[in-house]
């Protein structure tokens, strides 16, 4: 008989969000593992029967066999809390409720604390406030299990609601199965074609994926750009005022590209034509929401895609980063703030290719050993097992 899993999601999909990336592809492992998933989700588009083209539009995975149960909201207002209220309703009260996997605090909350249900419970922040109260309710009780993203993040949770670790699983985040590792066949599709820039005698190219936040250090980038002319930088994702913003002050600069939000499956097309992808978190990483830091604990997802693509990567020393990354094995490791270690760091991988082919395939192999969202599904499923 099948394993049934409910899903119960805090994200807007599709989106460009992390948290909507992550429920996404984890989903998508189920799939691929024979579980009948059903997903708790904000619909983004207002056509319901356009959602599955939609979700393969913007991440490249197929959830055609997956159960939506999802309203339309173009406003993100509540999200957290109309998902919840759509959650409850259809399982709280079933009396053969399937496994339930939820990052939806409030939902959470009102079924493993109310209802006493036996529950999967995944967070991967420090909450504040009441909300804080009731992660640390749900964390207690001795039927939910939690799985966090880090070490760092479950030693810091213990340390706030006075967790035995015993009642807490670390999954870090991961990459699609299958992701080849770049070839020099791949570098030779060009840029322009993936990106429309044009093609120019650039010594390197470096690529940066992700958010324009404070703390996901993009001044190095820029820093980077000016000390080094000869040499591209791209970065991909922001939203529209950040992207616009970085473009008005960086206009003496044409080595430095910001090309705004592309797809989840373009990006890994072009992180594979790049040269070298950058890393360079600062000590305190926001997510866009005030309040929340989450340099200390943080998984990003945007490593183990690095990594799966085999391009070799420079990234910031920070202590919950070594919890994957080793520095000279499978990455370098810089301070987070000097430009001129960055710099140096390129500079090496420039005139050592050995190297940096070396660090590449280690990241890859890494990624192919531990860090897909299959391993991590069934990581998941073996928790009931």
């Amino acid at each position: 008989m099948k394993q049934k899993l409910s899903y119960v999601s805090p994200s807007s999909i599709p989106s460009s969000s992390a948290n909507s990336i992550h429920v996404v592809l984890q989903c998508a492992a189920l799939l691929s593992e024979g579980v009948d998933v059903q997903i708790f989700a904000n619909r983004s588009v207002k056509n319901k029967p356009a959602l599955i083209k939609a979700v393969f539009d913007a991440y490249g995975v197929d959830l055609g066999n997956a159960d939506f149960l999802t309203f339309y909201s173009a406003t993100r207002r509540f999200i957290n809390i109309r998902i919840a209220l759509l959650a409850i309703l259809h399982l709280a009260f079933k009396r053969n409720a399937p496994l339930v996997l939820s990052r939806n605090l409030y939902f959470s909350f009102f079924y493993a604390v109310f209802m006493g249900k036996r529950m999967l419970f995944e967070t991967h922040q420090v909450e504040h406030g009441f909300r804080k109260t009731m992660q640390r309710w749900i964390m207690k009780k001795h039927w939910v299990q939690t799985i966090v993203v880090s070490h760092k993040l479950e030693e810091i949770l213990a340390f706030e609601h006075g967790i035995a670790p015993a009642t807490t699983i670390v999954l870090h985040d991961a990459a699609p199965d299958g992701l080849p590792s770049s070839t020099k066949g791949m570098k030779d599709e060009s840029l322009t074609d993936l990106v429309g820039i044009t093609n120019e005698n650039w010594r390197a190219v470096c690529g940066y994926f992700g958010q324009l936040y404070e703390g996901r250090g993009i001044e190095i980038i820029e820093e980077m750009a000016r000390a080094r002319p000869d040499v591209l930088f791209l970065v991909f994702g922001g939203n529209r005022d950040d992207i616009v913003g970085r473009r008005n002050a960086n206009r003496d600069l044409p080595n430095i590209y910001f090309g705004g939000h592309v797809s989840h499956s373009k990006v890994q097309k072009i992180m594979k034509n790049v040269d070298f992808l950058l890393m360079p978190y600062q000590k305190k990483v926001s997510i866009g929401v005030k309040g929340h830091d989450t340099g200390r604990w943080m998984s990003p997802m945007k490593m183990f895609e690095y990594m799966a693509s085999g391009v070799p990567i420079i990234s910031s020393d920070l202590p919950v980063l070594r919890e994957i990354l080793e520095d000279e094995r499978n990455a370098i490791l810089v301070s987070p703030s000097n430009r001129d270690e960055w710099c140096d760091a390129l500079d090496r991988l420039l005139t050592n290719p050995s190297l940096a082919s070396s660090l590449g395939k280690r990241a890859h192999q890494d990624y192919l050993d531990k860090y897909t969202w299959g391993t991590r599904a069934r990581r998941i499923l073996s928790l009931v097992s």
